[in-house]
């Protein structure tokens, strides 16, 4: 090879690799303060209280959550509220009265398909649109065992284009916590699929990912988890999934293709089973070369978030305020 030759490769690498290095630019982050006492506590306030259990005894004496808690009087009062009906269950839109940016986050609550909006999502709710100044759409999605994947899917096909009427496509945010972030991370690849409008950030906490719990390191985290039961997940994710095949991207999302979605922002604790699918995500999203803002904080629970009295979850709020309002 002559020198020109050689001059040449070397160019184009380095340009390949400087494109490389600019559209990745994933953000890996782990909380390094020790958890705090409260978070400690409650931990093993929900051993005594045998919180592990809940979501397979719920199920096995069909005690479903299916009505939402109402926002309270004081969300109602602080920002402008819209309520709306989507396949006759309800949708609030909330937006701050002053000050309000254009970009509007679509939230999608938790709950193991079993269980609906609590008075600790309309707190997480409220911080965010102080610490954001977006304007939020909270829909009361159908629930197990009455809908199954089917009828969320086709309640968010109806939801989305009200969405898309408010603002632009890239000022809209997904952001799904627990069984949300599974729904929204599947919803946004079947956006894709069908050539739509893709959101222009998804932001997961502590994301259900893998309704077949298969992952073989679950069984350790088990261990330390004291809110989740590997059973009852289980038992939610078959009644969910109903006839469709556990591992569809629409119920199991980490099993999709994850090119041409928006970017994603992941928030886990290590105290939580879904840890373990929340990290094959971020290797498979490496593995695809595709960026990925992968938050970890040692030794916290599922969705500690929404507690917002959790000097974690108000550093959390900070992060995700910081996440939306880049312009990058």
């Amino acid at each position: 090879m002559n020198v020109r030759a050689l001059l040449t490769l070397i160019l184009l690498t380095t340009k390949i690799m400087a494109g490389k290095s600019q559209t990745n630019t994933s953000i890996t982050y782990v909380h390094n303060p020790s958890p705090s006492f409260k978070s400690q506590f409650l931990q093993s306030l929900m051993t005594v209280l045998g919180k592990k259990n809940t979501i397979e005894k719920r199920i096995r004496t069909n005690r479903f959550s299916s009505e939402a808690v109402e926002p309270p009087k004081v969300l109602l009062s602080d920002f402008q509220t819209q309520v709306t009906e989507i396949n006759h269950r309800k949708v609030w839109m909330f937006k701050p009265k002053q000050d309000a940016s254009s970009k509007v986050i679509l939230y999608i609550h938790g709950g193991g398909y079993i269980s609906n909006l609590t008075k600790y999502d309309w707190r997480f709710i409220q911080e965010l649109l102080v610490k954001t100044n977006c304007s939020i759409v909270v829909p009361d999605y159908p629930l197990v065992p009455v809908s199954n994947y089917s009828d969320v899917y086709a309640y968010f096909e109806k939801l989305y284009p009200v969405v898309l009427s408010e603002t632009s496509q890239e000022n809209i945010i997904f952001m799904g916590n627990s069984c949300g972030g599974g729904i929204a991370l599947g919803f946004a690849q079947k956006l894709r699929d069908e050539n739509k409008p893709q959101p222009s950030q998804i932001i997961l906490n502590s994301p259900w990912l893998d309704v077949t719990m298969s992952n073989p390191d679950i069984i350790e985290i088990d261990k330390k988890d004291k809110l989740l039961g590997i059973k009852g997940l289980k038992m939610a994710g078959e009644l969910y999934a109903a006839e469709l095949h556990p591992t569809d991207y629409r119920v199991s999302p980490v099993y999709g293709n994850f090119s041409g979605l928006g970017k994603i922002s992941l928030f886990i604790g290590t105290h939580d089973l879904f840890h373990a699918d929340s990290r094959k995500f971020k290797q498979k999203m490496k593995g695809q070369d595709i960026s990925i803002n992968y938050f970890e904080y040692p030794k916290m629970f599922h969705v500690w978030m929404v507690l917002t009295g959790l000097k974690e979850s108000q550093h959390v709020i900070n992060q995700i305020a910081t996440l939306i309002n880049r312009n990058d």
